[in-house]
């Protein structure tokens, strides 16, 4: 081997070295970028997985806020639909009196509503055709007892209620239907009831 092949071949072992250098260097970067990139990614998924729990957490919160409420809605709107049903029950007994005593009842708040005694009695039409006299005699008789004047009159037109009364004197008016019996009463009575119902 002559000097210019040991000078060839010394370069290109020269050359082979530092390009396996170059290659061994560009390697450990690379493995370095890679390694830095996972890490990155890692944090990066975990990040978007813990946003995403968060987020999970706040809707199953607004969900069961918002069933609570509906919760809270429904047992309120049962309850109020029970209260009606109590209320409309005592309407309804208060119509299904035996008649002597559902006779009395009329003629009762007939007196109570009366303030000259001359007052006409206005009924519903099922109560004018099968009781009508019977209240009003009751009704005069118990005014009389009370030494008051008793010349209330019964209305030969019929009012649109069902059952009850309402007391005609001149101008005024004095709704003693059954229905505006329970409504008058309704919110005095409400928190009995509802203490009973749901205690």
């Amino acid at each position: 081997m002559n000097g210019i092949e040991k000078i060839i071949a010394h370069i290109m072992a020269e050359s082979e070295a530092e390009c396996e250098a170059i290659g061994k260097a560009a390697a450990d970067e690379s493995e370095q970028i890679r390694a830095q990139y996972a890490k990155t990614e890692q944090e990066e998924f975990k990040k978007l997985v813990d946003a995403g729990v968060q987020e999970a957490d706040r809707r199953l919160e607004r969900l069961n806020n918002l069933s609570a409420m509906e919760s809270k809605k429904s047992v309120l709107k049962t309850q109020q639909e029970m209260v009606a049903a109590a209320f409309e029950y005592a309407a309804k007994t208060i119509l299904e009196l035996p008649e002597r005593d559902y006779v009395d009842f009329l003629a009762n708040q007939a007196c109570a509503a009366s303030i000259t005694g001359t007052e006409v009695i206005i009924l519903s039409s099922a109560d004018l055709k099968l009781i009508g006299k019977a209240v009003l005699d009751t009704a005069n008789s118990k005014l009389s007892a009370q030494g008051k004047t008793a010349m209330l009159t019964l209305s030969d037109s019929a009012a649109d209620i069902r059952g009850g009364l309402i007391l005609s004197g001149g101008d005024i008016e004095v709704n003693c239907s059954i229905d505006a019996l329970v409504s008058a009463h309704r919110n005095e009575l409400m928190p009995a009831v509802a203490s009973v119902l749901f205690g």
